[in-house]
């Protein structure tokens, strides 16, 4: 899958996705805004059903919200933004047979943890979680490169708590402090979280300062972790969360050509044997 955070408008993202044979569009709410006219709604989600082929989840807003903020208010306010953008969602997840993926952030943009309230966090996510279900839905909490959703424990009590799943996001955790001090490897990290992980966001890694999303140099920098992700058996889309079409396609090919020769492989394995 691609995300929208590459394009302008939603008819070029569905037309690149479509002409480039990707799996599905994940639209990154930050940029993309659904619209309170019904009617215009109601055009967004007849573009979305024209392609029944393809998949399509939603990433939440990460500039201006956080539902766990200490502030009791900003908490509140920002939960019920979020729980706006399901309700204008509403008509077309009901009709969606599967239950559409909605990742989301605790601790994004690096604010520091002073900020945010353990217990309202946990609250504020079970709250959303519940109305997204219901809404036939799942929210995913994203881990990030640092705060409580960077260490595996953590994120792991936030998601059973509040009855959700998690988006692995592989760039994230190649940059949290466990991963960069060698506490533990890329794939120790999927593993402590595997069973609940059930989308990914595939990268190289995020820089610490700037928070740009950097493509892997060569095949080998995202082998390991690649192959274990390919072992998971819940998720619904791997989403290659990059945001410049040369760096996006320069990772797909990467990861075609892999299947590519491992197909050849096999093939010629068969060949010896016949």
């Amino acid at each position: 899958m691609l995300t929208s955070r590459i394009f302008n408008n939603i008819d070029e993202t569905i037309y690149y996705a479509k002409k480039n044979n990707y799996y599905g569009i994940e639209w990154y709410l930050n940029q993309l805004r659904l619209p309170i006219n019904p009617e215009k709604a109601d055009q967004f989600f007849k573009k979305l059903d024209h392609y029944p082929e393809m998949y399509f989840t939603f990433h939440f807003p990460t500039t201006d919200v956080e539902i766990g903020h200490c502030n009791k208010e900003y908490a509140n306010i920002s939960l019920q933004y979020l729980k706006i953008y399901i309700d204008f969602l509403s008509p077309w997840l009901k009709a969606d047979k599967r239950k559409t993926i909605f990742t989301l952030h605790v601790g994004a943009n690096s604010i520091p943890m002073k900020y945010l309230s353990w217990r309202r966090t946990k609250e504020s996510l079970k709250v959303l979680g519940d109305y997204i279900f219901n809404a036939n839905g799942l929210l995913c909490l994203e881990n990030l490169k640092m705060g409580w959703t960077a260490q595996p424990e953590k994120l792991i009590e936030l998601a059973e708590y509040a009855g959700i799943n998690i988006t692995f996001d592989s760039g994230h955790a190649a940059s949290s402090p466990l991963v960069r001090n060698n506490i533990f490897s890329l794939v120790d990290y999927l593993n402590k979280i595997k069973s609940l992980v059930r989308y990914v966001h595939f990268y190289d890694y995020e820089t610490l300062k700037e928070g740009y999303h950097v493509p892997p140099g060569k095949w080998e920098n995202i082998s390991s972790i690649w192959k274990k992700i390919l072992t998971l058996k819940d998720i619904k889309g791997i989403t290659i969360e990059l945001t410049k079409v040369n760096e996006l396609e320069w990772t797909y090919q990467l990861i075609n050509n892999h299947f590519i020769k491992a197909k050849n492989g096999k093939n010629n394995q068969k060949n010896t044997h016949a």
